[in-house]
């Protein structure tokens, strides 16, 4: 049993004791709360493990509580251990969780959360979903299996007409440049339409469809409209001399100046 502190919440918990009655799980919940706050969170497990003791069900807030302590205190594994707690009592994760682990790094860990989250019918907030995008594709640039759920959770904020962040936009173009480059100028397209300027994201995929060779898709993105600045100006015309087209590279030379545009790079 637990030696109780001073103060209101756990003098009441005490007299209720006393009187041989069983505090509430929100009674539990709210001195883990306390505990948590002033860094003693292994306190606060204990405290969850006598509830269970006593035949009582933890809410996701519970959980939260603990999860929350261990994250402030730096604490991962414990915070993982609370999270597969959960799980042994089909309890689902929220919002609290996922952020939590995404701010340890967790990310395939979190990925799960999410996909658990999704499939119980949760939804999800935008600034979290954004949040979550831009972790995914940083992780995606050195572990390439996770562009594709990077992409799937991007996809989903447009559908369910979520706000996306310019930085997701961004981000997420620069990932998809690396093997999906026609889902990056499709989000590159979308990004426009929603009245974002392209800037870094416009040299990324011009960047890497010249890198690829691939100069005819390149040109596409002039075709469209995309506002140009001069680098990307400079990678096309580059790859059109090193393709020996040169009449291309004079055409877009011209498109440049007709944009206001000084190239570097001049057709040869």
């Amino acid at each position: 049993m637990l030696r109780w502190e001073s103060g209101r919440g756990m003098r009441n918990c005490v007299e209720m004791k006393k009187d041989s009655l069983i505090p509430d799980i929100y009674s539990y919940t709210a001195l883990m709360d306390g505990l948590c706050k002033v860094g003693r969170s292994d306190e606060a497990m204990e405290l969850l493990n006598e509830a269970e003791e006593n035949g009582l069900k933890p809410s996701v807030g519970t959980f939260n509580t603990l999860f929350n302590g261990y994250c402030k205190e730096g604490r991962p594994v414990d915070g993982i251990y609370v999270l597969n707690k959960m799980k042994q009592i089909n309890c689902t994760p929220d919002r609290t969780l996922l952020h939590g682990l995404i701010k340890w790094d967790k990310i395939r860990i979190a990925l799960r959360t999410y996909k658990e989250m999704v499939s119980s019918g949760h939804t999800i907030e935008a600034k979290m979903m954004n949040t979550f995008t831009r972790a995914l594709c940083r992780r995606s640039w050195k572990e390439k299996d996770l562009l594709e759920d990077a992409h799937q959770v991007f996809e989903k904020m447009k559908d369910e007409f979520q706000v996306i962040d310019r930085s997701t936009y961004g981000l997420l173009i620069q990932a998809l440049c690396s093997n999906m480059v026609s889902e990056a100028l499709a989000n590159l397209h979308h990004m426009i339409e929603r009245g974002y300027p392209p800037r870094a994201a416009t040299i990324d995929v011009v960047q890497t469809l010249c890198h690829k060779g691939s100069v005819n898709e390149a040109l596409c993105v002039l075709r469209h409209g995309i506002p140009f600045r001069r680098i990307s100006f400079d990678l096309i015309i580059d790859e059109l001399n090193k393709q020996g087209m040169w009449f291309s590279a004079c055409n877009v030379y011209a498109l440049a100046l007709k944009r206001g545009v000084k190239p570097r790079k001049t057709p040869r």
